[in-house]
């Protein structure tokens, strides 16, 4: 396929939690973009979305769109657990295959709502685990296809 769709997986996501062998669909990566013209033919909704976040990449918006819409989030690459726990809130599963870690993660911690507003600011929409290639891709997909932003620089960071 020359083109890659997310409409046909879509359609067969009814089909297959019918037959038993699934209790649920996922999804990981997709934006609100991709999101909203997977759910144009989906029959079901998918009842998780996997997404790298972390202090530079905070996707306040994308959380808040999938806890309207009942998506419950699951984190990868969320750098320091303490750091996420101020997005509790929104439905959030912070990823780890480290049993000690997953044990941290038990142990939520409340931060001040100025140390939480800190934090978010140094969200600059930068990912770091999936860089595109040399042809600006990612999955052989754009950005602007993705329904990514690009990244933005801080304003520290433009005065250097």
């Amino acid at each position: 396929m020359k083109r890659p769709t997310l409409m046909i997986p879509g359609r067969r996501w009814k089909k297959v939690l019918a037959s038993s062998k699934v209790k649920s669909i996922g999804v990981c990566n997709f934006s609100i973009k991709t999101l909203e013209q997977l759910l144009k033919t989906a029959k079901v909704t998918p009842a998780v979305l996997q997404i790298e976040l972390h202090p530079y990449l905070a996707q306040n918006e994308l959380l808040q769109w999938c806890k309207d819409k009942g998506i419950m989030v699951v984190a990868y690459a969320a750098t320091d657990y303490p750091i996420m726990a101020h997005r509790t809130w929104t439905g959030l599963v912070v990823k780890s295959e480290n049993v000690s870690r997953q044990e941290e993660n038990l142990n939520v911690i409340e931060l001040h709502e100025e140390d939480a507003r800190r934090i978010d600011a140094l969200d600059k929409n930068r990912r770091l685990c999936m860089q595109p290639d040399k042809k600006g891709k990612v999955f052989g997909w754009t950005f602007d296809r993705l329904g990514w932003q690009e990244e933005r620089v801080l304003q520290t960071e433009a005065k250097l």
